[in-house]
């Protein structure tokens, strides 16, 4: 389909919250010809199910500032993956005429180098929109169905399949990936078996996700860390780190508060709420790293909640870019 027959709305349309693994792929090769040397794309790794987890390179990837976005984390939150699609979208339109702070958007991308993960856990939103029937693997198959069974049994669910699937926020061996992270792992309480969701894996950093992840903020130095999560309308941060670690985080919480106009929450860690992806940046790395709850409702939000979204984080990336 060539790029003229697209809505005006442009490539990535925001009509439907319910937007896939395949949407992603189409409209990211869809951008790349309408926009060949403004962005590459890199693929990081293979899931279980082998969908390709993709690292969207947009600026300078020489740049000194490296700024990691990563999104749908949590299979349910897809809703995030539009954002950022439609974010990617919005700057390469305006590459060459757009201006934040006096600034144009060519000479801070030149400055700047983003590493976009639109969709860092594919199988879990696959499963999250279309139940098991969405993963090919007939042994991944089997043991999600071992996870609602589980559940069941343990009281972590009282949900039908349809519900139970929908609601899915792990990967496809029923790995929590937000609880997986090397940082509070050993401490944090949750299930004890693959499950939808608090199940942190067998050791940390056991999945292929979250290796990506790790494996993207190694070789590019990452300074900086967004994870978009859902929902809340709100940013997590201050895990407990202290000295120039917290001023950092502290004032990229205060940047994305300013943009956003979401409150700041300080997140203590503890034996409850631990191992995710900000924690570790912070706590392990010293890199300052926060998480923006996107939208109120409860997820898969309904696409009616994408323009309070949009609004809030529009010039997100554009003032990280300033910032650092």
């Amino acid at each position: 389909m060539p790029i003229s027959n697209r809505s005006n709305s442009g490539i990535v349309l925001i009509n439907t919250a319910f937007y896939t693994y395949g949407n992603m792929i189409s409209d990211l090769n869809f951008l790349k010809n309408k926009y060949p040397s403004l962005f590459r794309i890199s693929e990081l790794a293979q899931t279980p199910d082998q969908r390709s987890i993709l690292d969207v390179i947009l600026g300078n990837p020489e740049a000194d500032t490296q700024i990691m976005i990563q999104s749908a984390i949590h299979g349910r939150e897809y809703l995030n993956t539009l954002l950022v699609m439609k974010q990617l979208e919005h700057i390469l339109e305006q590459y060459d005429t757009a201006v934040y702070e006096g600034i144009p958007y060519a000479e801070l991308l030149n400055q700047t180098c983003f590493h976009i993960l639109p969709m860092t856990n594919p199988d879990g939103v696959t499963i999250s929109q279309r139940g098991i029937h969405g993963i090919r693997s007939k042994d991944l198959r089997r043991e999600l169905k071992a996870c609602y069974h589980n559940d069941l049994m343990q009281g972590y669910t009282t949900a039908n399949e349809n519900t139970y699937w929908s609601q899915f926020k792990a990967n496809a061996r029923g790995a929590d990936l937000n609880r997986n992270f090397d940082a509070g792992w050993e401490t944090f309480q949750g299930s004890n078996v693959p499950s939808f969701e608090r199940y942190k894996g067998a050791v940390p950093v056991s999945e292929v996700e979250t290796q990506a992840i790790l494996d993207v903020a190694e070789r590019n130095n990452v300074i900086c860390v967004i994870s978009y999560h859902s929902a809340g309308d709100l940013i997590y941060w201050d895990y407990g780190s202290k000295g120039s670690a917290y001023e950092k985080d502290r004032d990229l919480a205060e940047l994305a508060a300013a943009v956003t106009g979401y409150p700041m929450e300080p997140t203590w860690q503890n034996e409850t709420d631990a191992a995710g992806c900000s924690d570790y940046f912070v706590l392990k790395k010293g890199i300052a790293a926060i998480t923006i709850e996107n939208g109120s409702g409860t997820c898969p939000l309904s696409i009616d909640e994408f323009p309070a979204i949009w609004n809030a984080n529009r010039q997100l990336w554009p003032a990280l870019a300033v910032m650092y």
